[in-house]
């Protein structure tokens, strides 16, 4: 189901219990920016974030929760503050279900929706508006087990196949931009949002409040939010100026 206003997300990546960034998802090329992902998270909130983007990255590359307590904790502490969605190393019905009951409003679904999509479309009606599927892309072909492996499967063919009454949204990632600050890559974003039946959500080299704005721009294409990442985290804008950018975008 189509959302009715573009939003942003401000990511937390957490590997070895630290927030922070990598290079185009190489795990060995990490910048470490905060080593409480609590506090990361609780400034976003300070910082009028509707939305929280968390991942385990260790569990994306392992597929399990490395990190569990770490993002259990963030849960606990900003329950009811702010919404959160999470991604990494989920692969079972048991952990889609761990998150949601300890408070997770949506889990990304990546590896999972790749080897097993099938399984998505067989959840059941509860899951509805839960489920977001990650779309990390190199060349148009789905990446996968924390952008390790690279599959010959088009992400459009494999999102077609997704019952939208289960996914809520997919994210649209480029690998090739992300983590660093090139510009988001709109030509293939928007190429990508057209051809499927999901809202999307942007992802992959934010740079500017340019990128914001041409983004939400295309709200009525399908490009209903966006994720952001090191941008904030090397300061080239604030997430009050983010804010501010798309509340003066007519969509």
């Amino acid at each position: 189901m189509k959302e009715n206003f573009f939003t942003l997300y401000p990511a937390i990546d957490i590997k070895d219990g630290k927030c922070v960034r990598l290079l185009f998802g190489e795990m060995h090329k990490e910048t470490v920016y905060n080593h409480n992902p609590l506090d990361q998270a609780m400034w976003f909130v300070d910082q009028g974030a509707e939305w929280l983007h968390i991942v385990d990255l260790d569990g994306a590359v392992s597929g399990k929760n490395v990190n569990k307590k770490v993002i259990e904790n963030i849960l606990f502490k900003l329950k009811n503050k702010i919404k959160i969605q999470i991604g990494g190393g989920i692969r079972s019905i048991d952990d889609i279900d761990f998150w949601i009951q300890n408070s997770a409003n949506r889990v990304i679904l990546g590896t999972l929706a790749l080897e097993n999509p099938d399984f998505i479309n067989q959840l059941g009606e509860k899951y509805f508006k839960k489920i977001v599927i990650g779309a990390d892309v190199r060349d148009g072909k789905i990446a996968s087990h924390g952008w390790k492996n690279q599959s010959n499967v088009i992400a459009v063919d494999l999102m077609k196949t997704l019952d939208t009454s289960i996914v809520n949204s997919v994210i649209f990632t480029d690998i090739s931009k992300d983590g660093s600050l090139q510009g988001v890559n709109l030509d293939e974003t928007l190429k990508f949002a057209k051809s499927v039946p999901h809202s999307v959500i942007a992802s992959g080299g934010v740079a500017s409040l340019n990128d914001i704005s041409k983004l939400a721009k295309e709200f009525s294409n399908g490009v209903q939010g966006v994720i952001i990442g090191r941008a904030l985290y090397d300061k080239k804008f604030t997430f009050s100026e983010a804010l501010q950018e798309i509340r003066e975008v007519k969509i």
